[in-house]
């Protein structure tokens, strides 16, 4: 089979077969070489932990610049690196985080409230989509009236795909972003708010103000990274409860297992698949080898299927025990907003399985061809049973 194998997520198919290929990746191929796309790949969850934790070896250094995009905090290396993080993780601490529940509670029963009695809905459309926009859009201070086309121009972003205009796919969508936010932080000068972008003003690194550059990578990776990888983990955690009801009533009937389901669900479908790094010397591994300035993908989603990890890694189950995964990362790049996309991902199913804990699919929701995301297009489901209240939905 590896003289005709061929990973490449850009090819329509590919989603739907995607565990069958990393199979194949771990088993056969565990340092991959694609000569005609020119990018190795490592796919074993011992191989992707240990590479992205060392930035040394693995860089993230300009991983980013052959897509069009400005500098942005994960493609870059420390020391660099670490004093960026260090200005930003300051909105991120598990305090600061804690202290928003409320609000994305109240924002999570607003959204329910609107297609409860419905019967039909688009949970990702109607849901999954709008509420870490909405919390993001309030942590960043972005106006109500202008959050829905972030949440177009990012979609517009997961679905760039590679190869002939790839970086025309990605550099439009990503210069509307860095346009409005242009406008956003200038209106930000004139008049400070409680808000990132006003802290990211008047923030000081070494004696000296973030560059503009700088702001602009900030605010597209939180603005990119808070609405697309959050949704995908709503969306996707709510195809795999349809497809496994029984999981799903133990949710509804035991609420406290919601915070380990979320892991399960980070592993079983990872939102982000596969990220950028690029080799800085020679790399010798698995009678391999990786030539200094080699572009290589860690592919998070291959390593969290893998069987020398994970016992029966392809079983869904809600209730496994999960000491560690790689869904947000490793090392220095291990994903700011961690805690939040899992305190709004738990309080997303906290509400909807107490309102909703009956539904249905109406159709397979397929996924979308992209090279780095797992996501679906649309989340149809149907319901005969809507609660009007209960234990977390009166709260």
């Amino acid at each position: 089979m590896t003289g005709t194998f061929v990973y490449d997520p850009a090819q329509p198919d590919f989603q739907e077969r995607a565990y069958e290929i990393y199979r194949v990746l771990r088993d056969e191929l565990p340092v991959y070489h694609s000569e005609q796309a020119g990018f190795w790949a490592l796919s074993r969850f011992d191989d992707v932990r240990a590479a992205a934790a060392d930035p040394q070896t693995f860089s993230s250094e300009g991983t980013d610049t052959s897509q069009g995009l400005l500098p942005m905090i994960q493609a870059l290396d420390p020391p660099r690196h670490d004093v960026l993080r260090q200005l930003v993780s300051k909105a991120f601490t598990p305090r600061r985080v804690s202290d928003l529940e409320p609000g994305i509670r109240r924002i999570a029963r607003e959204l329910i409230d609107g297609f409860a009695g419905d019967g039909e809905v688009d949970l990702l459309g109607r849901f999954a989509r709008h509420l870490p926009s909405l919390v993001f859009g309030e942590l960043l201070g972005v106006p109500h009236d202008r959050r829905e086309k972030f949440l177009v121009w990012t979609q517009a972003l997961v679905e760039a795909k590679p190869g002939t205009g790839s970086a025309e796919s990605q550099r439009h969508p990503a210069i509307k972003i860095y346009q409005e936010f242009t406008k956003l932080l200038a209106e930000r000068r004139e008049r400070h708010g409680d808000d990132l972008m006003s802290a990211l003003l008047d923030a000081e690194i070494d004696g000296r103000r973030l560059s503009e550059e700088e702001l602009l990578g900030f605010c597209f990776v939180l603005i990119v990274a808070g609405n697309d990888t959050t949704t995908n983990l709503i969306a996707n955690g709510a195809v795999l409860l349809a497809d496994h009801p029984d999981q799903r009533k133990l949710l509804v009937q035991s609420p406290e297992a919601i915070p380990n389901a979320i892991e399960e669900m980070l592993r079983y479908e990872s939102p982000v698949q596969a990220l950028p790094r690029i080799a800085r010397r020679r790399v010798d591994l698995h009678a391999a080898t990786i030539p200094k300035g080699a572009l290589v993908r860690l592919v998070w989603g291959s390593a969290n299927r893998d069987e020398r990890e994970f016992a029966e890694p392809d079983r869904f189950d809600v209730t496994r025990a999960i000491p560690r995964h790689l869904a947000f990362g490793q090392g220095v790049h291990f994903c700011l907003g961690a805690n939040l996309a899992r305190l709004e991902a738990r309080v997303a199913f906290e509400e909807l399985l107490a309102r909703i804990p009956e539904y249905q699919l109406r159709e397979r929701p397929g996924w979308l061809t992209s090279i780095w995301a797992r996501a679906h297009p649309a989340v149809h489901v149907s319901s005969r049973r809507v609660v009007s209240s209960g234990p977390l939905a009166s709260g």
